[in-house]
């Protein structure tokens, strides 16, 4: 793993007005210019940084090139990218600045907010591409992952999240548009946002009590199912549908307390098996698909890890082993109600989780760490060990372990890139990051590539940057 230093020199470069060069949005006055943080300096690459608005593409943040006096530590803060300025579309329901979903794609990163996507180059924080929300419209949320480079988003108007839009991640343009039938914003509640997934080369959307198959390549509406047809005579509600790999899996709630759990096929709809819901396995979704673990319902503490067909394998709860760990969201929003992303990772064998985080004595900061279960047993394996006394978060499981992001502090503590033995347990550091990046990774989407960590929060609470790239 190859790790950069750079020493760069202090500068400073004006935004772009606002509305950018090809953004289909209504004029506005240009936003404030980026706060400067005395902890960051500013770099002028060969007297100018090209941060550029694309023609095609959204702008609401200018990335700034970073330089600085890290002590010579291992990573450095390569550039850093305000939160944008807040909506100026009129519309009041969405925050501007939440975040729905971050990609590494190519050469850039990819950062899904309520006016559209916008992609950075990691190299230098130039906008690459923009695949803006259209006129009068906004992001309320989008599939968590890709499928070839493709991906979908769900936008809205300001009482409803009715609209579907494919995008081709790795050309950086819109691919198809369609509308489905969403509920209606009544009064001053919370906007409800579809469940919306990708399985292969379909999305699976939830919304209300249908569930929806479309083709990721047009757009084209496969199937519609609903509770009556799924599960006939039984006085059903769904409560959740996630897709992933070849399967989706639907969630209903049943004549009171009793439900059933079922998988179907993603390109037809079809349903492939029914697992009828015990008392003592209710269930409000799931955590994972692939492999399959259940969440428990409002009145249960235990998860349950099934085979392909549904069938449970092993339970557990929460403590498991005496050690208790989070499963609370990730992606908490002010205004949108919409489907929760919960830390996890997992292979075919164990579950990986943050444990809950707890207060660090003197301290004005949290600690956590990560624990395996085991998926055949239901039982713990090991509590990570190795730890800085910060939270833990969880990047990715690959043939070397877990990797992931101790976050550090501002004042004392320098965040750090570790990987966890997935035998032992064990945290050996592969790297260090400045103390500027400190908290910058808290309730943030990791991501990691040869080197480059990149930081992208999901809301603008304890964070200071949109994104922040580290190399």
């Amino acid at each position: 793993m190859t790790y950069q230093h750079q020493h760069q020199h202090q500068h400073q470069h004006q935004p772009h007005a606002y509305p950018p060069a090809g953004w289909p949005g209504p004029a506005g006055p240009p936003p404030a210019a980026p706060k400067r943080r005395g902890r960051l300096a500013l770099l002028l690459a060969g007297g100018l940084v090209a941060v550029l608005a694309v023609a095609a593409g959204t702008a609401y943040g200018v990335s700034r090139l970073v330089g600085g006096d890290d002590d010579g530590r291992e990573l450095r803060t390569a550039w850093v990218l305000d939160f944008p300025e807040r909506q100026r579309n009129g519309l009041k329901t969405f925050d501007g600045q939440d975040m729905f979903g971050a990609w590494l794609i190519g050469d850039a990163v990819a950062r899904a907010q309520p006016d559209g996507i916008i992609a950075y180059r990691l190299t230098d924080g130039g906008q690459a591409w923009g695949v803006p929300a259209p006129p009068g419209s906004s992001l309320c949320g989008a599939a968590q992952t890709l499928a070839e480079g493709r991906g979908v988003v769900a936008l809205g108007s300001a009482d409803s999240c009715d609209t579907l839009v494919g995008v081709d991640a790795a050309a950086g343009t819109r691919t198809w548009q369609v509308t489905f039938p969403a509920e209606r914003l009544k009064g001053r509640g919370m906007l409800t946002a579809p469940d919306l997934s990708v399985a292969g080369g379909q999305v699976v959307v939830r919304s209300d009590q249908r569930v929806l198959g479309y083709s990721l390549a047009d757009g084209k509406r496969l199937w519609q199912t609903d509770a009556d047809r799924l599960l006939p005579g039984r006085d059903c509600r769904v409560t959740d549908a996630q897709a992933a790999g070849t399967q989706a899996v639907v969630t209903a709630r049943c004549d009171g307390v009793r439900g059933a759990l079922l998988g179907l096929d993603p390109a037809t709809g079809a349903v492939r098996w029914r697992q009828q819901l015990p008392d003592a396995q209710q269930s409000d979704g799931v955590l994972s698909v692939d492999p399959l673990v259940s969440l428990p319902g409002l009145e249960g503490r235990t998860f349950v890890a099934r085979d392909a067909a549904g069938k449970a394998r092993a339970t557990f709860g929460n403590p498991v082993g005496g050690t208790r760990f989070s499963d609370l969201p990730v992606n908490r929003s002010n205004t949108v109600e919409g489907p929760a992303v919960r830390p996890y990772l997992a292979d075919a064998d164990t579950l990986y989780l943050p444990t809950e985080a707890a207060n660090v004595p003197g301290k004005m900061r949290q600690a956590n760490q990560v624990v395996a279960i085991d998926l055949a047993t239901g039982e713990r394996r090991w509590v990570s060990t190795g730890h800085t006394d910060s939270e833990v978060e969880l990047i990715r499981l690959d043939e070397q372990g877990v990797l992931a992001w101790e976050v550090g502090d501002h004042r004392d503590l320098a965040p750090r890139l570790v990987r966890i033995d997935p035998a032992t347990g064990k945290a050996a550091v592969l790297a260090e990051g400045p103390r500027s990046a400190g908290t910058e990774g808290s309730d943030a989407k990791v991501l990691e590539r040869d080197g480059t960590v990149v930081l992208v929060p999901w809301k603008h609470v304890s964070a200071d940057a949109a994104i922040t790239v580290l190399r």
